[in-house]
């Protein structure tokens, strides 16, 4: 099997999604899909690249219907201003893996330079969670379906694998992860990612990009630097009366693209590259749908056995902040230390753009191993339906 190589990544700034007041969103004008267009033509001009040169573009989308459906991944090529004249022969496609959907992508376009099928490949994600919301409300208006025959399963509470937040309460249950643990992760995040901001350390990665409205976009606009213990102490919770997982220890809805260019040791060479990191192995697995936020520890299991690493090798770690107790969960099971986890703050303060997430995860990850030095670090999330996909990466 070849390498495969993270040349380069870019993202949006992720917004703050609300479908019922989209005027909070400053990508509420803007189609996921276009949003994603720019975000390419950004990676490929700082690159420097012939658009003719890209052989593939895999998409990631957890919910691609209505406008965020994509036809194969034609639309964002299309759009962009870079590919869409001179780049139609590149293949595309859209893969939803629900919050896994842009990690998903990375390994579809890497697998295709791994099996020396192609040398130069970009996977993006995309989600606007304000122009196309949650689940709730698709399935009221028959946008989204379950079968009927499901429901009376005996070996699975539907109704619980498709609520999130129920899944989370489960997790937090059955792993005696108590609300007060989860508020303090989620404080600790927010300050993490506050701290990174004011450094800098996201402006290698977040793009000044133009909404539709004509307006710069170019902040994040979920981080709290001035949240507090006591503030998030006091919001009630939001899936059960005497539950733990409220709105402040659970990722908000997000607006939001990523995108990430990849290479073969060959493309390398020809365009004088100087990669971020080498792909080492990814993993996908599945778990109780019930648990699904188990996943996360259960893909990185895995991915390390395929590298044939152990956890106390990996340097640092991205594990996708869905709710406080997926990256709990898994810091308890891996034996994690917990100040080699999400160092730049995660999707509790800076949001989940769902597609666009995973991509977001792997990409920060190599900028962090770059800046922090160390040689190996894990991305991984956990997956609706009961999933979990991981990626390790080796600093170059």
């Amino acid at each position: 099997m070849k390498d495969a190589y993270l040349v380069d990544y870019a993202r949006s700034a992720f917004t703050r999604a609300h479908p019922r007041k989209p005027e909070v969103d400053a990508w509420a004008d803007t189609r996921g899909d276009a949003l994603l267009a720019q975000v390419i033509d950004a990676l490929l001009a700082r690159a420097d690249l012939d658009p003719q040169a890209v052989e593939d573009l895999s998409i990631g989308c957890a919910l691609p219907v209505k406008e965020q459906w994509s036809f194969g991944g034609r639309y964002p090529l299309w759009l962009s201003q870079r590919l869409g004249p001179q780049g139609r022969d590149c293949a595309t496609r859209q893969i939803d893996q629900q919050c896994g959907s842009g990690l998903a992508a990375l390994r579809s376009s890497a697998r295709e330079i791994q099996a020396g099928d192609i040398d130069l490949a970009l996977a993006g994600g995309f989600e606007n969670m304000t122009r196309v919301p949650m689940g709730p409300s698709l399935f009221k208006e028959g946008t989204l379906t379950s079968p009927e025959v499901l429901h009376g399963a005996e070996w699975l509470e539907l109704d619980v694998a498709l609520n999130m937040g129920i899944t989370a309460e489960r997790l937090a249950q059955a792993a005696g992860i108590k609300r007060e643990a989860m508020d303090e992760f989620a404080l600790a995040s927010h300050r993490r990612a506050a701290q990174a901001e004011a450094e800098g350390h996201f402006s290698g990665e977040r793009l000044s990009l133009v909404g539709a409205a004509g307006a710069v976009v170019e902040r994040d606009a979920n981080i709290r630097p001035d949240t507090s213990l006591e503030r998030l102490a006091g919001l009630d919770p939001v899936f059960l009366e005497e539950g733990r997982v409220t709105a402040g220890n659970s990722s908000p809805l997000t607006s939001g693209a990523a995108a990430a260019l990849l290479m073969s040791s060959a493309a390398v060479e020809r365009y004088a590259a100087t990669p971020l990191a080498r792909i080492v192995a990814f993993a996908d697995v599945g778990v109780a749908p019930e648990h699904m936020g188990t996943g996360a520890a259960a893909a990185a299991q895995q991915a390390l056995a395929r590298a044939g690493l152990h956890a106390d090798q990996i340097d640092a770690w991205e594990i996708n902040e869905a709710f406080a107790a997926v990256p709990l969960h898994a810091i308890g099971k891996l034996g994690l230390d917990s100040s080699r986890v999400n160092v730049w703050g995660g999707a509790l303060a800076l949001g989940h753009p769902l597609g666009a997430t995973g991509v977001r995860l792997a990409g920060t990850l190599a900028r962090i191993l770059a800046h922090r030095g160390g040689r190996y670090g894990c991305a991984t999330a956990c997956v609706g339906g009961g999933q979990g996909i991981a990626v390790i990466l080796e600093l170059m």
